[in-house]
């Protein structure tokens, strides 16, 4: 009856509570030059291969509104030489270990210890974050359950994201 979802979605008469805002990190392979950098920047990533979830993924929306530089997959200095899709997260990050290009992530995807072939990077500020929500039907009527719910969430250790009240 209640779902965590990222905004935004369409008004779909569900009622919303605010959980936490998520950054976006950089996945990059160990070998690359950008491996090395403390953070980068969403315009330093322009002329990187992209990889990106394919086209009805939210994700993938999210980072085209966050960086909407990437929407335009051209081969000119401007943008994007190639962008590549996988079907999952965890697909981009085996294509980004093969050396296959960059992509960005939500930071709750990022493994607690480092993969031997992937480095995640932070971006600069402004760093790029997604708003995450728990949402329910606002004919559901047990609010008790709803806070529970969010009361357990609030409990779990999530690491690097940022609540909201």
């Amino acid at each position: 009856d209640c779902d965590i979802m990222a905004e935004s979605f369409p008004d779909t008469g569900l009622a919303i509570a605010p959980m936490y805002d998520e950054p976006f990190m950089v996945a990059v392979p160990t070998s690359h030059p950008l491996a090395k950098r403390k953070s980068i920047s969403a315009e330093e990533l322009k002329k990187e291969t992209m990889l990106l979830l394919g086209t009805g993924h939210c994700f993938r929306d999210h980072v085209l509104e966050v960086c909407p530089e990437y929407a335009r997959f051209s081969s000119d200095a401007e943008g994007i030489r190639k962008s590549f899709e996988g079907s999952s997260l965890e697909t981009i990050k085996y294509m980004v270990a093969s050396g296959m290009g960059v992509t960005v992530v939500p930071q709750l995807s990022v493994p607690k210890d480092q993969q031997a072939h992937v480095r995640y990077v932070a971006f600069t500020d402004p760093v790029p974050t997604r708003r995450v929500v728990l949402a329910w039907r606002r004919t559901f009527t047990r609010y008790e359950a709803i806070a529970a719910l969010r009361n357990a969430i609030y409990a779990c250790p999530l690491e690097g994201v940022h609540r909201v009240s």
